[in-house]
């Protein structure tokens, strides 16, 4: 069985997990919650067992890996169905392998909801404090960037369209 793929924001940077939905539900059916002492470790080496870690970004990805599971956890405890999705492909390659999201300055973003308003693929989510994040990245639609254009502080970022250019169309 394949394991998931999910890209997160890590360090300011997308870096792309493998296997972190498996990891995140046995961590929860074990009980472990996301204030108990032992989770950042258990979560860095549940990650390290599919993917890199860079010695210089172990905080960096301790820190996102923590926020995420918290995310997770707070959705199984109030019942909110945590569902594996088929993001469906762009020029024949994976959604998932195409680096193309958007990313929110937390020093920028005023949490206005522009963002919210404009987008209609549910890319964007408000947390429980009120607080704007990138909750479903392959749920934005390859090329555009219009969420990028109404915000007024210029807090969302999208890679460059050249990054389009090394995705030529794939021969079925």
């Amino acid at each position: 069985m394949a394991l998931s793929y999910r890209m997160l924001q890590i360090g300011g940077q997308p870096a792309g997990l493998l296997g972190l939905e498996e990891l995140f539900s046995a961590l929860y059916e074990e009980g472990l919650t996301p204030t108990q002492p032992e989770i950042k470790e258990r979560l860095l080496n549940g990650v390290r067992q599919n993917n890199f870690i860079p010695k210089p970004a172990v905080q960096d990805y301790s820190n996102a890996l923590m926020l995420e599971y918290q995310r997770y956890y707070q959705r199984r405890r109030t019942g909110k169905a945590i569902v594996a999705r088929n993001y469906g492909t762009w020029r024949g390659y994976p959604r998932e392998q195409i680096p193309w999201f958007p990313t929110i300055s937390d020093d920028l973003c005023n949490n206005c909801g522009a963002c919210l308003d404009l987008c209609a693929r549910e890319v964007f989510e408000r947390d429980e404090n009120g607080k704007i994040w990138v909750a479903e990245p392959f749920l934005c639609m390859v090329g555009c960037c219009f969420c990028k254009s109404v915000c007024e502080p210029k807090a969302i970022l999208m890679p460059g369209q050249e990054l389009l250019k090394n995705y030529p169309e794939k021969m079925r």
